[in-house]
Formats: C-alpha cells, structure tokens, sequence
C-alpha cells in the first residue's frame, strides 16, 4: 500500500472545504447605496412637491409603511427592505410602462425621469434574486385607477413620486447597513 504525501492529502481537503462553503451559502441579493441614492435624488428634483389640489386623493392612496421591518440592519431585515425597494421600483415600472408620464399632467424634467429609469433598471436587475409577492399589488391598483382619469392622473403621478421618494429616503437613513 502506497501512502500518499500529506501535502496532497491536505490539498484534497482544502479543496473538499472550499466546495462546500460556496455550496452551503447562498449568494445574498444586495443593491448599491449610491445607485438608490442617485434614484433618490433624482426623483427629489423631477418637479414641484405635492400639490395642494391633490390633497383629496391623498387620502384615498397610502403607501403600505408597515411593510417596512423595525430599524435595524439584521440579515433578514435586510432582505426585506432590499425586497421592499425592489416591489417598489418594479412597481413602479410597470405604471411607467402602461402610462404616458406626458399625457399625465405633470411638467417634470425628462432627462431626468429617463436617468431615473436607467438606475431604476440597474437596481432591478441587481435584485433579481429577490423574490416578489403582491403586497403592493392593491397599492399600485389605486395608482393606475388615479391615471386612468384625466381630471386625476397628475394627482396619481405625484403620489407615485411622493411613496417612492419616501420608500427610497426612509431605507436609506434607517437600514443603510443593508446596501454595498
């Protein structure tokens, strides 16, 4: 019986060890910091705040902010907000898909709403390995249902801005342990 030296011995299980650790763990979806903050700033600067006219559908359309866990930046906190911004822009552009931002009434800047949308697609598909549900489902219905009607689709373009800038702000102060 031939022995083998232990110099080979020991390649084999290092080798065995490091197969099984990438194995055993799986890869973690994370978003960049300074592409939700670049979104964030550019969706703060697309036009005017709230309208006070918009005032009466304001109540009628509100962000689901339970969805949000407690603040800290735990691994399964994390990705749940991760989940949460990804539902949110994915949301988002599926309006901005099936609605004309220009027929809508509002005189926001393009360029930076088509900024906007690159980085939106860029976060998309950095988390795509976050699994969607329909949570926001009900919420994104009383979007469309606002710009389905001329006389309400400004009203349901600037509440639109108005959840997501403050999805994108609140995730960014109270859980930015969570972005690369």
């Amino acid at each position: 019986m031939t022995t083998m030296p232990s110099s080979i011995v020991l390649f084999v299980i290092i080798y065995l060890c490091g197969l099984q650790h990438p194995l055993g763990a799986m890869p973690t979806c994370r978003l960049q910091r300074n592409l939700v903050q670049s979104s964030q700033k550019l969706l703060a600067d697309l036009g005017p705040n709230f309208p006070v006219h918009c005032s009466p559908y304001n109540v009628n359309i509100t962000f689901p902010t339970s969805i949000l866990p407690a603040a800290t930046s735990t691994h399964s906190q994390c990705r749940k907000v991760l989940w949460v911004v990804h539902e949110t822009l994915n949301g988002t552009r599926e309006v901005f898909s099936e609605y004309n931002v220009k027929e809508g009434g509002v005189n926001w800047n393009l360029m930076k709403l088509s900024t906007f949308r690159n980085l939106q697609k860029r976060l998309l598909d950095q988390g795509q390995c976050l699994s969607g549900s329909h949570v926001l489902d009900s919420y994104f219905a009383d979007i469309t249902a606002l710009l389905q009607h001329k006389h309400s689709a400004t009203c349901g373009w600037m509440a639109l801005r108005r959840d997501v800038l403050w999805v994108l702000r609140t995730v960014l102060m109270e859980y930015h342990g969570c972005f690369i």
